[in-house]
Parts: structure tokens; C-alpha cells; sequence
């Protein structure tokens, strides 16, 4: 029996229609159900001022800043050097050929030791920020989950009201647009300050 192609396409279209509208309602029950929901509780926390505002961060910065100075000074004792031999250097008459070439030995000895070391140092105080950050970081996350969790807030979000957004090529102005993930806020959301509170009374009394 010939198979009738109109038929075949009339089925094919109806089962797409059925698939449709299957989709149309789940999705019409998705909508309705969302809207039965109820309002979400939200706040916002400057992340920078509130590490910033740590008085663990000062305390441990200041321990960071005697490792600093005790390295610089290793610099400034290598530098003084350099500057001695190079004044060593000035004062050598012309035809002292080989005092100067040997001068100039050390001092070139003595400038690469200080780059590299100046670079090693600054690379060791990167990574100790890091290890000063990080932790501060994990515990911030532990106050705004106390806090949320005992006054009820079902979000918090990163406040980065403050960033603006450039005069600049597009491509930059499109990141800083793209980075500004709240677009307005009142006040009356920020819980930074109770973050700030809480972290350094626990700090104060040995509560980490």
C-alpha cells in the first residue's frame, strides 16, 4: 500500500505540536510556582573595607612589615657597596687598567646579587600577602554565614556599588560594566560594619 506522504507530515507536525505544548506548560507551571514563592532577605558586604578594617589584618601586616624592613636593610647594606666601589672607581687614575677592571667586576657581581635578590624578596612578600589574605578571606565567609543565618538573610552579596566604570575603550568600559554586578542598593542592606564588629571581637578575645 503507498504510504501517504501528507499524512506522514501531518503526524510528524502534530507531535511536534504536542512536544510544544507540553514545554509551554511546564514552563507556565515553572512561572506560576516561582511566583508563589516567598521574597528573598538581602545584603551586602564590602569585602574590601571589612579586611581592611581587621584588627588581625593590622597585626599581622605589622609582623609582615619588621620580615620587610629586615630585608631592606640586606638591600641597603648591598647598595652602600656598590656606591663605595663605585666611588672607588671615580678616583682611580686612567692608567690604573687593571684596578678598574677589577673594581668594575664587583660592581657588576654585586648590582646583579641585589636585582635578583630584590626580586626574590618581593616574590616571598607576595606570596606572605597571600598567606595573610586568604585566611582573613575563609573567615569573613564564617561571619557573613553567622550573621545571615542569625538575622535571616537568604542572600549576601559582594557589594561593589563603588566601582565605576571608566572613560576608555569599549573592551574596558564592557569588563567594568560586566564586573559591576550591583546596579543599585540602599544603604540600609550594607551589614559590613556588623561583619567588621564581629570578626574583631572574636580576634580580641582568641575566638578564631
Amino acid at each position: 500500500m503507498p504510504r501517504n506522504p501528507l499524512k506522514n507530515t501531518m503526524a510528524i507536525l502534530a507531535c511536534l505540536g504536542l512536544v510544544a505544548l507540553v514545554g509551554w506548560r511546564a514552563g507556565a507551571e515553572s512561572t506560576e510556582y516561582r511566583a508563589m514563592a516567598q521574597p528573598s532577605t538581602v545584603a551586602l558586604v564590602d569585602v574590601e573595607r571589612a579586611l581592611n578594617e581587621l584588627d588581625e589584618l593590622g597585626a599581622l601586616n605589622a609582623e609582615l612589615g619588621v620580615r620587610v624592613e629586615k630585608r631592606q636593610k640586606d638591600l641597603d647594606a648591598l647598595r652602600i657597596q656598590i656606591e663605595n666601589l663605585q666611588a672607588e672607581l671615580l678616583e682611580l687614575p686612567d692608567n690604573a687598567t687593571e684596578q678598574r677592571r677589577e673594581l668594575r667586576a664587583q660592581i657588576f657581581e654585586l648590582s646583579e646579587t641585589a636585582k635578583a635578590r630584590a626580586n626574590a624578596y618581593q616574590s616571598l612578600i607576595n606570596i606572605e600577602k597571600g598567606e595573610i589574605i586568604r585566611p582573613l578571606y575563609l573567615k569573613l565567609l564564617e561571619s557573613v554565614e553567622e550573621v545571615a543565618t542569625k538575622q535571616g538573610y537568604d542572600l549576601v552579596l559582594f557589594d561593589n556599588r563603588a566601582l565605576q566604570v571608566p572613560q576608555d575603550v569599549q573592551g574596558i568600559i564592557n569588563e567594568a560594566i560586566q564586573a559591576k554586578t550591583i546596579l543599585y542598593a540602599g544603604d540600609s542592606l550594607d551589614i559590613t560594619d556588623q561583619i567588621i564588629v564581629q570578626m574583631n571581637n572574636k580576634y580580641k578575645t582568641g575566638v578564631n
